[in-house]
């Protein structure tokens, strides 16, 4: 381990080097995005840091025996893929006293992952669920829907089967030593080249990936997280592990970040004795910051606002579109999709909320008579202790964080939803409206032939009459008598027709009703009759 006095590089796996030389800040950024990377070590404090990779078992076995520098107080494990590290898990399992059972489910293996799981959600064709039409020149086309996990049999039921089933699924444990909790994070992803093709819709890319995070009494984090198996993009696992690169990073003195993802933790350490103990802040706040994927939420919150606006303008040009074409049958899946995404986010979010309630809720469950008490370094201890308390600091941060969650994502996506919902009665709305128009126009043009047919049918009777082999009448009538009788009683029929069809229709309509009236007159005086006679049988 290295001290405070040298400087040691970074060229074997499991050897500690100072972070804050930039050779070593930049090698480590480096190796830190590496697919190779199992795992690495940091120990900091307010004045230096050091790291280290790849950390073999009995490197670990050995720094568990140790006790991090006074200078350097705290200590942050990070380890990917902890299912291909048992040996390193079982270790820090039996050193800080993990339950058997969350010590099995950390080191269970994730189900295989398969090159269909890795689709993009919601990626679809332009053209689906239609039939050929000749008359608008479309063809059928399928559709390539989200593949979601299916529901296990009972036999197969896994931590990681319920982690993809429930996006929700989340574990809390707390034990003498440590606190632990257990959640789904949602990392976006780039899309994907193939995407750029015309025939496609993206519905965005997103990797749900299972992970834990554990604050020990010894100022020790641990972070664990989730293979997400062969990724093929090295963006792509920048983009899984951005969080945790942006925290490293910014534990060194040369690591940025801007306003947002600002995380400061070192320079909290800068307090005065008598407020707090510096590895008690430093591991509470690195424990936060490791929590709080404020980045993803914000890209996720602001995907969905250009999503719902891309819909909308889509939706309204639905109102332009011409009769002849077809409408646009991309955004009812599209609103599906995302929908859907909506929704699983939002209870992931309220999980993340419960998460946070568990967190800042006391610690000891006292007994009657008995009072807490706590360590130099601000950790609980005493008759029922139940765990690890957090500094004030991080406590504050965590409730800020849940109000945020409250204020900001949980209502925001209630308002998603809302729109959503709004935008699929305003397209229905719409067509439904231009089916209207069309019916509208339909019925013009039949009423329109219906007239021309009526126009025509007295010429047709005059003409038919004229055509009449009657020998009285061969010879009486000229030619000029015909096109006399023609243009009188076309002018005739154009008149009623086109002037007095509102006075025809009356007229049709009352002698409708006159009809109507007479006939019930009718029936009713035969039933009469009827029964008179009956009676007068009787």
């Amino acid at each position: 381990m290295a001290n405070s006095n040298t400087t040691i590089t970074m060229e074997n796996d499991g050897q500690f080097a100072d972070f804050d030389d930039k050779h070593t800040f930049e090698e480590s950024e480096r190796r830190a995005a590496l697919e190779s990377t199992t795992n690495f070590v940091v120990q900091f404090g307010e004045e230096g840091a050091e790291i280290a990779f790849n950390y073999q078992a009995d490197g670990i076995e050995t720094l568990l025996k140790g006790s991090p520098p006074a200078e350097r107080p705290v200590r942050w494990i990070n380890i990917w893929a902890p299912h291909q590290q048992k040996g390193i898990i079982n270790l820090l399992g039996k050193h800080y006293k993990f339950s058997p059972r969350l010590l099995a489910i950390i080191g269970s293996d994730p189900p295989e992952s398969k090159a269909q799981q890795n689709k993009p959600l919601g990626r679809f064709k332009a053209k689906l669920y239609r039939k050929d039409d000749i008359e608008v020149a479309t063809k059928g086309m399928s559709v390539d829907l989200p593949n979601y996990p299916r529901k296990s049999a009972h036999s197969d039921i896994s931590h990681y089967a319920l982690a993809r089933q429930m996006i929700n699924y989340q574990s809390h444990d707390v034990g003498a030593q440590f606190l632990c909790v257990g959640a789904n994070w949602i990392h976006e992803l780039k899309p994907l080249a193939s995407e750029n093709d015309p025939e496609m819709v993206s519905e965005g890319r997103q990797k749900r990936l299972y992970s834990w995070l554990v604050i020990c009494d010894d100022h020790t984090v641990i972070s664990l997280h989730e293979d997400p198996g062969q990724v093929e993009d090295p963006e792509d696992l920048r983009a899984i592990r951005m969080n945790t690169l942006s925290v490293l990073s910014q534990l060194s003195t040369h690591g940025t970040a801007d306003p947002i993802s600002m995380q400061t933790v070192r320079q909290a350490l800068k307090l005065d004795p008598g407020q707090g103990h510096p590895g008690l802040e430093g591991a509470s706040l690195l424990f936060y910051y490791l929590f709080d994927d404020w980045r993803a939420v914000y890209s996720t919150v602001a995907m969905y606002h250009k999503r719902l606006d891309e819909l909308q303008g889509a939706i309204l040009d639905e109102v332009n579109r011409k009769a002849n074409s077809s409408p646009n049958i991309q955004i009812i899946p599209r609103l599906h999709l995302l929908g859907r995404q909506i929704r699983q986010n939002q209870h992931l979010y309220e999980g993340y909320k419960n998460l946070i309630k568990r967190v800042l809720e006391p610690k000891t469950t006292m007994g009657h008579g008995t009072a807490p008490s706590r360590t130099p370094t601000g950790f609980s201890i005493g008759p029922g202790s139940r765990g690890v308390s957090l500094a004030l600091s991080a406590a504050q941060r965590f409730e800020r964080l849940g109000d945020r969650l409250e204020l900001l994502i949980l209502s925001e996506t209630k308002e998603f939803l809302a729109e959503k919902d709004a935008l699929v009665s305003t397209y229905f709305n719409i067509n439904a409206q231009k089916d209207t128009e069309a019916t509208a126009r339909l019925t013009r043009s039949a009423t329109l032939l219906a007239k021309l047919s009526v126009l025509f049918l007295p010429v047709s009777l005059m003409t038919s009459y004229f055509s009449v082999q009657i020998k009285d009448l061969e010879g009486v009538y000229t030619t000029k008598d015909y096109w006399y009788s023609f243009a009188v009683l076309m002018s005739i029929s154009f008149l009623f027709l086109f002037f007095f069809s509102r006075l025809l229709m009356y007229v049709t309509e009352t002698l409708d009703a006159w009809v109507k009236k007479a006939s019930k007159s009718g029936l009713h005086y035969m039933t009469k009759k009827l029964r008179k006679r009956d009676e007068e049988k009787s």
